[in-house]
């Protein structure tokens, strides 16, 4: 057995044959594999990361299959007994689906189906935001963590921090409509903040397409994946990924679910209209043109259409 990891895993369990070790995803603090074709390993790439798997493998993942009605991860092969980089790790059996693309949806006929969809899906966050869980780790930007780290935990930067970068690095990128749109949309956010300050809950953090499966031949949710980026957040931000990835009229109906979703809707609009310009400041610290040319334009389109131009 030549590949690392599939031997770090064949150290823990010596019982389990690999025949087959897939590459599913590479970032900076972990990578997925697909190990036997059916089997979903993520290992962890840093400690921090390390540590926050634990708690997601050992608290949060149980508990969230307890509340929720949706399957997720149930890990059945973990170590996390040393936490130095690519030896933790948790391994769970995958759940049969494919992503909820916005195309999928959009190619959806019958309305109770997509009433359906928006039912499940908002139910699913109720539960998950009304978690009571013990502290523990919050996936939060550390003062410590490194400048990657930093730079992959962009689409998760507070709101007050994002509107300084912003600011210093890409206004003068943008129009003065653009600009102005950008001021008083952040303006308008930070009063109605003021006023009635959100709960923070346990939020998925990355709720968008790749992370929600589908059953085609269902035509159902079939479950939610992805969950190394939960913490303690505005339940907004999960609102936020399904009014970006699906559109309004989606985002309304699960909205109209979840119970309070109107209390959350204003804040889940601005932070969808913040992504695009997330995107940039990717593109900008990772050096990447394309990035930081798409979210300037997206953001640029939105304020056009938000014009009526």
């Amino acid at each position: 057995m030549t590949h690392p990891f599939a031997r770090r895993i064949q150290d823990c369990y010596p019982e389990m044959p690999i025949v087959d070790v897939q590459t599913e995803h590479a970032a900076q603090r972990h990578i997925v594999f697909t190990v036997n074709y059916r089997l979903i390993f993520r290992f962890a790439i840093t400690p921090t990361t390390a540590e926050a798997m634990r708690w997601e493998t050992e608290v949060l993942l149980p508990a969230v299959a307890r509340a929720a009605s949706l399957p997720v991860p149930r890990p059945e092969r973990c170590s996390f007994e040393r936490l130095e980089p690519g030896a933790a790790f948790m391994g769970y059996a995958r759940i049969d689906g494919e992503p909820l693309w916005p195309e999928t949806l959009g190619s959806l006929e019958e309305p109770d189906v997509i009433e359906q969809a928006a039912e499940v899906i908002a139910a699913f966050l109720y539960a998950l935001h009304t978690l009571d869980l013990p502290a523990g780790h919050e996936r939060r930007l550390e003062d410590d963590e490194d400048e990657v780290a930093e730079q992959e935990d962009l689409r998760t930067l507070p709101a007050d921090k994002l509107h300084g970068r912003i600011l210093g690095e890409l206004f003068e990128r943008l129009s003065l409509r653009s600009r102005q749109r950008f001021e008083r949309e952040y303006a308008a956010f930070r009063s109605g903040y003021a006023e009635t300050a959100p709960s923070r809950c346990w939020i998925h953090g990355a709720f968008g397409p790749a992370h929600l499966l589908w059953d085609a031949q269902e035509e159902a949710v079939a479950g939610v994946v992805g969950f190394g980026s939960a913490r303690i957040d505005d339940p907004a931000l999960d609102l936020a990924d399904v009014l970006f990835a699906y559109g309004p009229s989606f985002f309304a109906r699960c909205a109209e679910r979840y119970p309070g979703g109107e209390a959350l809707a204003k804040r889940a609009v601005f932070h969808a209209g913040l992504m695009p310009l997330r995107e940039a400041l990717h593109g900008l610290d990772t050096d990447d043109a394309e990035s930081l040319q798409y979210g300037l334009e997206a953001y640029e389109r939105e304020t056009a259409a938000a014009s009526g131009v």
